[in-house]
């Protein structure tokens, strides 16, 4: 029997199989117990009404698969069915009305991405963090996804919020097969980190556990969300050695993973945090540094608080003069090549300590409603939100300012874009101007048009 392919490719071409647009349920059951395919052919009429094919072949297997070939004649999802719970018609319909829906072209790929000369030959790429029910992530908007995130229990092992939430992340390459999926480990607060780089056992224990979890399940690599090595900020343990033991932690977990496996690190930009890592060191191991771009006023309060959180330029309603460009700026200064990082976007608006929205709360009751404005600053090229008496009320990021950082990404030779997290953009309006800022930022300027100018 052929092998057949991974899903996202090419089906095998068989005597008897469609040239159709239809989509098309091929069913591969053992000769002697065709009980599935009798199934299907006596309910042959519901298939024909919704545009769905029925293919059966006879073959030497155990059991019985049900292949999901859409109209270009690719393989969309294999499954395994159980006599003893079969699946139904309706449960089969559903399902390939739902690959339906989720099937469209890519946004434009690769081939249409704005090319900058002086680095003609990066494949920028987007992604997200996903912290929780990853119901809503939309595999076609993106290249990666990362789960958030698994926990350093006091043994060093690991642990995740949800098996569960991590599987279905997993399983999102059912629909788009080169959906790279990472698991984050760590985030703010998770302490472990120091205890796990300090000595070569210790290094290599732990990087053997995250190969465990990678195999597992059948990840694409690891995030190592570290916050923040040589500093107790949030609470965990920090050491002088860990500037050192940072390098040879991720040393130890490229030589456990292996050299094709992804692996990135979560960071920022700032000075405190350059002089407790070995930037051009950790650069050279790397796949990506992920640039947390934004919380630039998170625990700050007052006054000083009422300022952008993620402004690309330095402007009067920047904190300190704080800004994106200066972050990365200051990474490629300490060695960091360009190419390998990725500009961060908050899926949230804040104001200093004292007010955090997300994306959805914001668009339902601050988008120029219940006396809210959004304002534009146009030299920091971020927008921000006052109430109706003029008080600084939330900096956010909106389509605009992710096109500007689109444009930084390509302007300044960058990697690409992620964003901080899936769940708080539920309807993907800015995940999708993300993928639009990289892949076709001429699409998005006309909805930028039509939106703002009515063109």
């Amino acid at each position: 029997m052929t092998r057949f392919p991974q899903i996202g490719s090419k089906f095998p071409t068989f005597r008897g199989t469609s040239s159709t647009n239809n989509w098309s349920i091929v069913c591969i059951s053992p000769s002697s117990h065709n009980v599935t395919y009798s199934y299907l052919l006596n309910h042959i009429d519901q298939f024909n009404k919704n545009d769905i094919e029925v293919i059966h072949f006879s073959a030497r297997t155990p059991d019985t698969t049900l292949y999901i070939i859409d109209s270009n004649h690719i393989l969309r999802a294999a499954l395994h069915n159980n006599e003893d719970s079969p699946l139904t018609v309706t449960n089969l319909i559903s399902i390939i009305d739902t690959l339906r829906s989720q099937y469209r072209p890519e946004i434009q790929g690769v081939g249409n991405q704005p090319i900058n000369p002086a680095c003609p030959n990066i494949n920028k790429i987007v992604g997200e963090y996903v912290l929780g029910d990853p119901s809503n992530v939309d595999p076609y908007l993106l290249d990666f996804v990362i789960y958030a995130f698994a926990l350093i229990q006091p043994n060093l092992t690991l642990d995740v919020y949800s098996r569960r939430y991590l599987q279905e992340l997993a399983d999102l390459r059912l629909i788009n097969p080169d959906l790279k999926v990472i698991l984050g480990i760590g985030g703010w607060g998770n302490d472990g980190f120091s205890d796990a780089a300090l000595t070569p056992q210790s290094r290599y224990n732990f990087a053997r556990e995250i190969k465990k979890w990678v195999n597992e399940y059948d990840l694409d690599g690891v995030d190592i969300d570290w916050e923040y090595p040589g500093s107790s900020a949030a609470g965990i343990k920090s050491r002088k050695q860990d500037k050192e033991n940072f390098t040879l932690l991720l040393q130890a977990i490229r030589d456990v993973l292996g050299p094709d496996a992804w692996l990135s690190v979560a960071g920022v930009g700032d000075s405190s945090y350059i002089k407790n890592v070995e930037i051009e060191a950790i650069g050279e191991i790397i796949n990506y540094f992920n640039l947390m771009a934004y919380d630039f006023t998170a625990g700050v309060t007052g006054s000083q608080g009422s300022k952008h959180q993620s402004n690309l330029f330095p402007s009067p309603l920047a904190l300190n003069n704080i800004s994106i460009d200066l972050y990365v700026q200051n990474l490629i200064d300490a060695g960091m090549p360009p190419e390998k990082i990725l500009l961060g976007l908050a899926l949230y608006g804040r104001n200093g300590a004292t007010i955090t929205k997300t994306f959805d709360e914001i668009r339902k009751s601050y988008l120029n409603k219940n006396g809210y404005t959004v304002k534009w600053d146009n030299v920091a090229k971020a927008p921000y939100i006052v109430d109706q008496y003029g008080n600084f009320t939330l900096s956010f990021d909106n389509n605009i300012s992710i096109y500007f950082k689109g444009q930084y990404v390509v302007d300044n030779c960058l990697g690409g874009l992620f964003t901080w997290q899936s769940n708080m953009d539920k309807a993907n309006i800015l995940a999708n101007a993300m993928s639009l800022s990289i892949n076709d930022p001429q699409e998005l300027e006309n909805i930028l048009q039509k939106e703002y100018l009515g063109k």
